[in-house]
């Protein structure tokens, strides 16, 4: 019998997801530099602008926006995935200043042009915290900053499969996620990794599993969330990509822009 064994996020699912998997998606450079281009035109981002990038990954659009001139303060909670994207930046040549923390802890206050949570990075709590999170985001803000929410449309959820990837060392199982739809959550159900390299099933332990679900919200409602912690004009669009399209029941996305 195949040996099993659990491990948590940051040392293990977080490489996998953020790096192997995303490696592993046809297409993934020019979707980041579509998903830059469209963030610097609605921000009004230009040379020397300073952009606060939160749950950035392995940094993949955060070096992007520094090879646009911008100053960039890359934010994730997971150390390991920090460490490749410091690596990163130096051998693209950029400076970012990478390092870790939880988005429900920073402490800037009025010092960007403009923030971004991309891929759906926002909503991974509790409604106090979620707004408690936009909270420091605005407080992180200078006067007249932006910040921009890349989220999935609530009204046009995808279609989720169960799916088998082969990928660097091995083979991730994803099970699909199910949305239920009286607590507006989407649910994550758990990944199985088949590592060839050691010849195990890893996998995730409840460290790994605490933020699987993700709140989706409504327009109204995160306009409302927005509005009550502050800011004061809410734009709404249906891609995060160039030109920009309006926000429908149909599109692909709903991409918020707030100021403050």
């Amino acid at each position: 019998m195949v040996e099993q064994v659990e491990r948590g996020w940051d040392d293990f699912w977080a490489e996998v997801f953020r790096v192997r998997h995303r490696r592993s998606l046809q297409g993934i450079e020019q979707y980041d530099k579509m998903v830059v281009e469209f963030c610097i035109e609605v921000l009004h981002l230009s040379t020397g602008s300073q952009l606060l990038d939160i749950a950035c990954g392995a940094g993949d659009q955060s070096i992007e926006f520094a090879k646009h001139g911008i100053k960039v303060t890359g934010f994730d909670l997971a150390k390991s995935l920090i460490r490749i994207a410091q690596e990163r930046a130096k051998v693209e040549g950029v400076k970012v200043n990478f390092y870790q923390g939880d988005m429900r802890n920073m402490s800037f206050k009025q010092k960007f042009n403009a923030s971004v949570l991309l891929s759906h990075s926002f909503g991974f709590f509790n409604h106090e915290e979620n707004k408690h999170v936009l909270r420091q985001v605005y407080e992180a803000l200078a006067d007249g900053g932006f910040l921009l929410l890349d989220l999935m449309n609530p009204y046009n959820i995808p279609v989720f499969q169960k799916t088998w990837t082969k990928l660097e060392g091995g083979y991730l199982l994803s099970e699909p996620h199910v949305f239920d739809a009286p607590a507006g959550i989407l649910r994550g159900r758990p990944a199985t990794f088949i590592d060839l390299d050691s010849g195990v099933v890893v996998l995730a332990n409840e460290d790994a599993l605490s933020n699987k679900d993700i709140r989706m919200y409504t327009a109204p409602e995160i306009q409302s969330l927005l509005e009550g912690v502050g800011f004061i004009k809410v734009d709404l669009y249906g891609e995060n990509s160039l030109p920009r399209t309006p926000y429908t029941a149909k599109s692909d996305r709903m991409v918020v822009v707030a100021s403050r």
